[in-house]
């Protein structure tokens, strides 16, 4: 009786985090809110995504142990506690500055307690599906038309939060074919609307894998003709956005980071640099035009943070090897949710190109991605744990 009413609890906590993702977007939505307006977004669901991992592990039955999930664990919390008292007990760094450089890390220890759980039920997440899907497309639609912005936004910026819709298109692909192609056409015009060069590479990785998957017999030619049409929207959005390679923000970004790396040792490449070191002066000075994302001391240091992408991020603040073991571990998550290897594949491929631009594993929507990928039962079960016990 313990366990069905443990289980029940966490059936209506997963019914909250899915209110609290709709009743956010809907506000959004109805005060066209741009980007630093939705900010407090973010916070309402970083909190409410620590407490679901904690409150959905404590409410639910125990499994038996994965070896590999509890080495994980531990070993990101153990990094980033280590971390923590070299570099702000000890060296002083702002707290807030590196919670920013490890917060891939904290986001996978909590995800670590959410492994193969059945917490969501698919209806859940398709109502949620309907909903965002709808609000997505009318605010980008009503932010361009009434001028409000070029670069419309729900929670936050578009190339962080779009990455959510195709996890969500990943899940209900996974369970029912059922207007697949319908959904795919309605977030490839999200995509477009958004005017993210990022997120349309995301959204044609995600196009490829259906036409790879769902046109076995005709693939071979449908694939080139998707993949020249994608191409060309992207060349246009690019040729839009920047008319030189010396003009993107990205490859500039690329510059700076190379000038702090360039003379690393063997050691460095594979740890990265001194928890936590700062960029250098001629790089701070550089990117000036970013002061906002300069260190919270206010002293005029900025950290790898400025440099956007978080494939120069992650190799500069934790090497090769803090990469490769970030994706390894997020894999296994997923693999060990019992989530499609395939869909694991297009998930980490689609993480890695939202990294080359902007936060990738440091993303809150990747979080939220995961948890609703490893936690909603792909087995389309209608009914609800209340219905069950009675």
């Amino acid at each position: 009786m313990q366990t069905q009413g443990n289980t029940l609890k966490a059936f209506y906590f997963q019914n909250f985090f899915i209110l609290t993702l709709a009743l956010l977007a809907v506000v959004s939505s109805a005060f066209l809110m741009t980007k630093h307006q939705a900010d407090w977004t973010e916070t309402v669901l970083e909190g409410t995504f620590m407490s679901y991992a904690f409150l959905a592990y404590w409410w639910t039955k125990r499994a038996e142990p994965i070896t590999g999930i509890i080495i994980i664990r531990w070993l990101s919390f153990l990094y980033v506690v280590l971390s923590y008292i070299y570099a702000v007990d000890y060296h002083k760094a702002n707290v807030f500055d590196f919670l920013k450089i490890y917060k891939s890390y904290i986001y996978l220890f909590f995800l670590t307690f959410l492994t193969n759980k059945r917490l969501m039920t698919y209806t859940g997440a398709n109502r949620l599906i309907v909903i965002l899907f709808s609000l997505f497309l009318l605010k980008y639609i009503l932010m361009i038309v009434t001028g409000r912005s070029d670069r419309p936004i729900v929670y936050m910026e578009n190339n962080f939060e779009l990455m959510f819709l195709y996890a969500l298109y990943l899940i209900r692909y996974t369970v029912t074919k059922e207007k697949y192609l319908f959904l795919l056409g309605l977030v490839g015009l999200i995509t477009i609307l958004s005017l993210s060069r990022s997120s349309l590479l995301m959204y044609s990785v995600l196009v490829l894998f259906v036409i790879y998957d769902s046109f076995k017999k005709t693939r071979v030619f449908i694939i080139p003709g998707a993949a020249i049409l994608l191409g060309s929207v992207a060349f246009y959005i690019f040729s839009q956005r920047s008319s030189s390679l010396e003009q993107v923000d990205r490859y500039r970004f690329m510059l700076v980071w190379w000038s702090n790396v360039e003379n690393w040792n063997f050691f460095q490449w594979l740890l990265g640099a001194e928890r936590i070191t700062a960029l250098s002066p001629e790089s701070c000075s550089y990117m000036n035009y970013f002061k906002m994302m300069f260190s919270y001391k206010q002293d005029g240091t900025c950290y790898s943070v400025v440099l956007h992408s978080f494939i120069f991020r992650v190799l500069f603040d934790h090497g090769i090897l803090g990469f490769l073991a970030l994706m390894h571990a997020v894999y296994l998550l997923l693999i060990k949710s019992k989530v499609r290897r395939d869909v694991t594949v297009v998930f980490i491929t689609i993480v890695l190109i939202n990294g080359v631009s902007v936060s990738s594993f440091n993303n809150l929507f990747f979080a939220i991605s995961m948890v609703f990928l490893m936690t909603t039962n792909t087995e389309y079960q209608t009914v609800s744990p209340k219905e069950e016990e009675d």
